[in-house]
C-alpha cells in the first residue's frame, strides 16, 4: 500500500504560510516605524520584539526540520532584521525584500510540488 504523504504535505504548506504571515507582520512594523505611526520608541521597541519573536518561533520550525527553503527563509529573515537597525526606510528596502520573500515563495512551493 502506497505510503499517504497528505499529512505532511499539509503541514508544511501550514509551516511555510505561518512564516510569511510572520514576516509580513514583522516588516510592517519597521514600515510603520518609518512612517511615525508608534508614539514613543518603547511601543515600537514592543511590537518589534513581539513580531520578532513570532518570526524567529516560525523560521525555527523550518530550520529544526532540515529540509525544503531554509536558505531562503534565512534570507527573508536577515533582510527584515537589517531593517530593524535603520531609524529611515533604505532606498529599495522593499524591492529587496519583495524578492527573498518571492525566493522562498518559489522555493516552498517547488518543496511542496515534491510531495507525491
Amino acid at each position: 500500500m502506497a505510503q499517504d504523504w497528505t499529512p505532511i504535505y499539509l503541514a508544511h504548506r501550514t509551516t511555510y504560510a505561518a512564516f510569511l504571515t510572520a514576516t509580513d507582520a514583522e516588516a510592517r512594523v519597521s514600515w510603520h516605524r518609518w512612517r511615525g505611526d508608534y508614539a514613543d520608541k518603547e511601543w515600537a521597541l514592543t511590537e518589534t520584539d513581539a513580531a520578532y519573536t513570532r518570526t524567529q518561533a516560525e523560521f525555527n520550525m523550518i530550520d529544526l526540520e532540515g529540509l525544503g527553503p531554509i536558505e531562503e527563509a534565512r534570507a527573508l529573515v536577515t533582510c527584515i532584521r537589517s531593517m530593524h537597525a535603520e531609524d529611515t526606510e533604505p532606498d529599495g528596502v522593499w524591492e529587496r525584500y519583495t524578492q527573498l520573500r518571492t525566493a522562498f515563495v518559489e522555493a516552498a512551493r517547488e518543496h511542496l510540488g515534491a510531495h507525491p
